[in-house]
């Protein structure tokens, strides 16, 4: 049974959401299946300020409504001063998008223990008050689903974001079963899921699995580098025909495409915002 404490994060989150949302006047999309789109940014930008045009942070706080911070492939074991100002010039901006702020947690697979991935959310919880977690390399292997069921319930369970929401995505970066979706015997879903992490070139032949349209687009996430802006629109279409209530695209590139902000700010990044909250 839900706590009161669980049931009132969800109030706390629903609220926000329903907030974002009215304010951004997203619309909804005829002909794919009202599908609108939030940006989550893989930020994983050192920090500069929101306020200056040149900075990566700046791109992100105007377009991204989710931005997920990764200091030292994961939290670290001290507190980064430049990502503690970042976090509180976010948490005091009344101009940006960011609505939620989550860390970088590599899972390995499920190799990763349970006690070391929590202790990696109670750091980020310790040092940075995130709002969730991010929990990359998630295995799709349906015999690991209370492995994920746990951490996810462990993020869910601590008294992490400020503003209530415990907010968590597996990174499959491809499409996985429909087991870890479920709620039969106790399983404890993830937000999200990574269903799509891969080039251009790749999304290309990409198809979503069948039993996904029984579940809200909100659920899916897809992130696609090395997209040109030739590119751009026709990419972020495809987003929503396959039904990706969550989207991050940009053109950088291998050996790491999340090293900077999508570039032009004008030409391919606010084209990019403004394609999320529009229609097909």
């Amino acid at each position: 049974m839900a706590t009161t404490t669980t049931l009132t994060k969800l109030a706390l989150a629903l609220t926000l959401v329903h907030a974002v949302c009215a304010s951004r006047q997203i619309l909804q999309a005829p002909g794919c299946a009202g599908v609108s789109q939030y940006i989550i940014a893989p930020s994983y930008v050192y920090p500069c300020s929101i306020t200056t045009p040149s900075c990566a942070w700046y791109s992100f706080s105007n377009g991204a409504d989710i931005v997920i911070i990764n200091p030292n492939s994961g939290p670290g074991t001290t507190a980064n001063s430049d990502y503690v100002n970042l976090i509180s010039a976010i948490r005091a901006s009344t101009d940006t998008f960011i609505t939620t702020i989550l860390g970088y947690v590599a899972t390995t697979y499920g190799a990763k223990s349970q006690a070391a991935v929590n202790a990696e959310t109670d750091l980020y919880n310790s040092l940075y008050k995130v709002d969730g977690i991010f929990f990359d390399e998630a295995s799709t292997d349906c015999t690991k689903t209370s492995y994920y069921s746990n951490i996810v319930s462990h993020v869910q369970d601590t008294t992490m974001s400020p503003t209530g929401q415990d907010y968590t995505i597996l990174n499959w970066g491809t499409n996985g079963p429909e087991c870890f979706l479920q709620t039969t015997s106790g399983n404890v879903p993830a937000d999200n899921f990574v269903t799509f992490e891969n080039s251009h070139a790749s999304y290309a032949s990409y198809a979503p699995l069948a039993y996904m349209a029984n579940y809200a687009p909100a659920r899916f996430y897809h992130i696609v580098y090395n997209v040109t802006q030739a590119n751009l629109i026709s990419t972020m279409t495809k987003s929503k025909q396959s039904r990706a209530g969550r989207v991050y695209v940009t053109n950088d590139d291998l050996p790491n495409p999340y090293d900077t902000a999508p570039t032009p700010f004008t030409s391919y990044w606010e084209a990019e915002v403004d394609k999320a909250a529009s229609s097909c």
